[in-house]
């Protein structure tokens, strides 16, 4: 009988002996799998982290600096990860031997990610014609930082029809974007639109930044004729039979029309000479009269105006002054940049690939009257002057 007492008891210990040891196999097991996970994520902080410190040491930037916390975006989360430095216009004097940042800073940001949605622009390229805007596009948004939208042009403010459809229709346009990115568009119909001032501050928020480039208006204009020449070809629509309306011919000239005859001369110059101010080829170009406008709802600090004629000579300079205004993080160098001697301008080269705009950028202008263009000359002088005076900036083509 106590032979038996103690089978039982024996029985009973192994039995438990057997689950403690199942228990144990089990939460060894769970530990291992988090550990690995752990260590997963780890070397993927720590291989991004590096691969942007290596970047930053063969830029030339000191790790030394103030730093600002920049989200890495991985599956539906957001890792807090790199660190970046502050902004620093003396780090952008870069030598041809020095590397790129990296350009894998963000992920492709796609529809059904969290934190990943399309948002209203914190920028807007707003003109003027003519003046580089679509190059300033090709350029900056290759920035790993900026999310420009789908469409080269929206026209969501100068187009009834299109800002009939309200603020969620114009979002939509835009291209996903993470939060830590800045989303921009350009339209250069806005420079001159009168209610686009007053419908980006009120529709989309009064900390909006504006971006304009300008150009020699005289040279603008005759770009400007030669691109609604084109559009005449391909449309078939003519720009003579046009209506002038009292709004056109009084300050501030806003919502300029076109009218454009078989040679530039006769359609700037009426048939008694005098110069068609109210014309969109040169009204456009009275760029005092339309940033005063843009000043009287944004405070100075929030519009970057750049010279057009600069930026085809220098672009790494122009698109330096741009980072800087919309606080990205340096990203353009010399070896972005490649000057065509087939096309006379300069392409954008990554990862040792040269990419040109297309036939439309470059266009050889048709020889104008020197007399006419002396004429054009004279006439954008005090404007000219009142621009200088109220950006307290000077220009290259202003003497």
């Amino acid at each position: 009988m106590l032979n038996l007492t103690y089978l039982k008891l024996y029985i009973s210990s192994l039995y438990v002996s057997v689950f403690a040891f199942c228990i144990f196999a089990v939460l060894k097991t769970d530990f291992r799998g988090q550990q690995r996970f752990r260590t997963s994520e780890t070397r993927y902080q720590e291989t991004r982290y590096g691969r942007f410190k290596d970047s930053l040491f063969l830029a030339g930037v000191s790790e030394n600096v103030t730093e600002k916390t920049v989200l890495v975006h991985k599956g539906s989360t957001a890792i807090p990860a790199v660190k970046t430095p502050e902004y620093n216009s003396s780090l952008l004097m870069t030598s041809d031997t020095e590397k790129y940042l990296d350009t894998n800073s963000y992920r492709p940001c796609q529809s059904g990610i969290k934190d990943c949605r399309k948002r209203l622009p914190q920028a807007i390229v707003i003109g003027a014609k003519k003046c580089g805007t679509g190059t300033l596009r090709y350029f900056l948004r290759v920035h790993p930082q900026v999310a420009f939208s789908k469409h080269v042009e929206i026209h969501y403010f100068d187009v009834p029809w299109k800002y009939k459809n309200g603020i969620n229709w114009y979002r939509n346009q835009m291209s996903p974007s993470w939060p830590d990115q800045i989303t921009l568009e350009k339209t250069p119909r806005y420079f001159v639109c009168g209610r686009a001032p007053t419908a980006i501050h009120d529709d989309i928020s009064p900390k909006t930044k504006i971006i304009i480039l300008i150009r020699d208006p005289v040279k603008r204009a005759v770009s400007d004729y030669l691109a609604v020449k084109h559009m005449e070809g391909i449309t078939k629509i003519t720009f003579e039979n046009i209506t002038v309306k009292s709004s056109h011919l009084t300050p501030p000239y806003t919502d300029p029309i076109y009218y454009i005859r078989s040679s530039f001369e006769e359609s700037v110059l009426d048939s008694n000479g005098s110069i068609n101010i109210w014309n969109g080829l040169i009204n456009i170009g009275l760029y005092a009269n339309h940033i005063r406008r843009w000043l009287q709802v944004f405070p100075k600090e929030q519009i970057l105006v750049l010279d057009s004629d600069e930026f085809v000579q220098n672009p790494l300079k122009t698109l330096t002054l741009v980072e800087q205004f919309l606080k990205l993080t340096p990203f353009f160098r010399k070896k972005h940049f490649y000057l065509s001697p087939k096309k006379g301008f300069y392409c954008l080269r990554m990862s040792g690939k040269v990419s040109c705009q297309g036939s439309s950028k470059g266009r050889k202008h048709p020889t104008v009257d020197q007399s006419v263009i002396e004429k054009l000359k004279e006439f954008y002088k005090p404007f000219n002057k009142e621009l200088v005076e109220l950006l307290n900036q000077n220009f290259s083509w202003v003497v």
